[in-house]
């Protein structure tokens, strides 16, 4: 029940951000043209405008978190392989030291 209650909370709020999102196109129609330094883009709505930044905007934020989330990983695999060796080395460690012990006893 609560992943189905998720699911259609997820669906409100989907649904709220594209009426606010059609609100925005609808009441900013007015045609620009952007002047950059070297290049003098098409003529074209504000809110176009605006949706194709926050749309470049979510694209290099996938791209960086995406390499911050390699990075991490393998410095996680690097920490795990460096995990199983000293666990290794310490089952190694623990049975010469029961061996020594049991050669004293007898």
């Amino acid at each position: 029940m609560l992943k189905w209650f998720k699911r259609a909370i997820l669906i409100v709020v989907l649904a709220f951000f594209l009426f606010i999102g059609l609100f925005f196109a609808i009441r900013n129609g007015n045609v620009i043209s952007l002047d950059l330094v070297l290049w003098q883009a098409p003529e074209l709505s504000v809110a176009l405008y605006m949706i194709i930044a926050f749309g470049l905007g979510v694209i290099l934020a996938l791209l960086s978190s995406g390499a911050l989330l390699l990075r991490l990983e393998g410095k996680l695999r690097k920490q795990n392989k460096q995990i199983i060796k000293q666990q290794a080395e310490l089952d190694n460690l623990r049975k010469a030291n029961l061996s020594t012990e049991l050669a004293e006893r007898e």
